[in-house]
C-alpha cells in the first residue's frame, strides 16, 4: 500500500466506526449497548442516587442493568451509547464486595485497556 493512501484509509475507519451503534429502526433512537437497560445519560443522572453499602437489587432499582458484568458479578460497567473514538467518553464503574456496592465512579474509556 501506498504510504499517501494510509491518511485517507484511516480516517476512513474511523468515520465509519462511530455508526457502529444499533439504533432502533421503528423509532430512530439509539439502543444502549450490552444489557444496560437505560441510555446512559439517565444512568449518569440516576447514578447521583447510587451510596455505598447498597446491596446489588437496589442498585439494579436505581440504575438498571449494566451492559457488562465481570464473571464473578462483581464488577459492573455502564457504557455510552457510542464508542469513544473520535469524542472522549467516560464509563460507569461499580464494585462490588459480598454482593454490596464497595467503589463506582466515572473513569475515562481508553481503547484497548480495560476499564
Amino acid at each position: 500500500m501506498k504510504l499517501h493512501l494510509l491518511p485517507a484509509l484511516l480516517l476512513a475507519v474511523l468515520c465509519a466506526a462511530p455508526s457502529c451503534v444499533t439504533v432502533d429502526a421503528e423509532t430512530n433512537e439509539v439502543i444502549p449497548r450490552g444489557d444496560q437497560r437505560y441510555k446512559f445519560s439517565t444512568v449518569k443522572e440516576y447514578s447521583e442516587n447510587l451510596k455505598l453499602g447498597m446491596t446489588k437489587l437496589q442498585v439494579l432499582s436505581t440504575v438498571g442493568s449494566p451492559a457488562e458484568k465481570s464473571e464473578r458479578g462483581d464488577v459492573w460497567v455502564y457504557l455510552p451509547e457510542r464508542s469513544a473514538i473520535l469524542v472522549p467518553s467516560k464509563a460507569l464503574k461499580l464494585h462490588f464486595k459480598d454482593n454490596m456496592l464497595s467503589e463506582f465512579g466515572f473513569h475515562a474509556i481508553v481503547l484497548g485497556a480495560q476499564l
